[in-house]
């Protein structure tokens, strides 16, 4: 059976503290990018004049008198 040599954990905390920091500043940063990301989607997200689904939609105007039809032009 093996077993780890040396299990003594109060003595490997100092080789583990500069990575769990640096864990941690990458959560706060990947956090902070999240709260820019909501905050800018939330002022610019309807913004209508900013609309591009206007520029070459399809006209929903109605033919009036004397234009021909979709069918009639077959």
């Amino acid at each position: 059976m093996m077993s780890a040599p040396d299990t003594n954990t109060e003595t490997k905390k100092p080789a583990h503290k500069t990575p769990i920091a640096g864990m941690i500043a990458v959560v706060v940063f990947a956090f902070g990018l999240l709260f820019i990301l909501v905050t800018w989607l939330s002022y610019s997200g309807n913004d209508p004049s900013t609309d591009g689904a206007t520029e070459g939609a399809v006209s929903s105007e109605v033919p009036g008198e004397g234009m021909p039809t979709p069918a009639a032009a077959e």
